[in-house]
């Protein structure tokens, strides 16, 4: 009679004969190797501007500061540039086309539920009113820098009621125009030199009170004085 064991033992190896012979006529499918040390790839959050490229190109730009201070510049038909405030004079066309492409280039780094008034957006450190050759015109309040120092709160009418985050190395740019007007400066012109007079052989020179003649060369290259009558 065949003890137990023995028919644990035989089952055993049925059943593993039986695996195996599945897996020979059945195998599966290579599974893909794997870097264990690879990193992650991480996925990069699309760039969000404040004013989107399809309002057009920007056609004037006023900030005022809070204690007062402002600047606009504003673009004619032509192309040409102006300054209107806080002066008015012709407008340095590089430094204004570059604060025109500074506006188009603020990027909008976070939306925030957040009460206006903790933001600095109650009484607005500046005021930015921007105009674009479409027509139309919108307001950006900024606020306080971030804790992070990276980016101002801001506020910016036509859709964008809550307080935003908005580059703060873009905003300096354009708030330095307060401090650095782009006017164009006028070259000045240089004075014209004048010449000395010398004194004509045989004339006097006085000096003091006093005159004495002035040495003429003799013939022999010894200089003489002119006498006087």
């Amino acid at each position: 009679m065949v003890k137990r064991q023995t028919w644990i033992l035989l089952a055993f190896f049925l059943a593993l004969a039986g695996f195996a012979i599945y897996q020979k006529y059945n195998p599966s499918a290579p599974r893909p190797r794997t870097n264990e040390n690879a990193t992650p790839s991480a996925t990069i959050a699309p760039v969000e501007f404040l004013f989107p490229a399809g309002q057009g190109t920007v056609a004037s730009l006023s900030i005022e500061s809070r204690e007062g201070q402002s600047v606009r510049v504003e673009r004619a038909a032509a192309g040409a540039w102006s300054l209107t405030k806080p002066f008015e004079a012709a407008a340095d066309p590089s430094s204004a086309e570059a604060a025109a492409s500074q506006v188009s280039a603020l990027r909008i780094l976070a939306r925030l539920d957040l009460d206006p008034a903790d933001a600095g957006l109650k009484s607005p450190a500046y005021t930015l009113t921007v105009g674009f050759s479409d027509g139309r015109s919108f307001v950006v309040e900024v606020g306080d820098a971030t804790p992070t120092g990276t980016g101002y709160y801001a506020r910016k009418d036509g859709g964008f009621a809550s307080p935003l985050v908005i580059d703060k190395d873009g905003l300096d740019a354009l708030l330095n125009l307060l401090v650095y007007p782009p006017f164009l400066e006028t070259p000045t012109p240089s004075p014209t030199p004048t010449e000395t007079p010398t004194p004509a052989a045989g004339a006097d020179t006085c000096l003091g009170g006093q005159c004495q003649p002035v040495l003429e060369d003799s013939p022999g290259g010894t200089p003489t004085a002119t006498k006087s009558p």
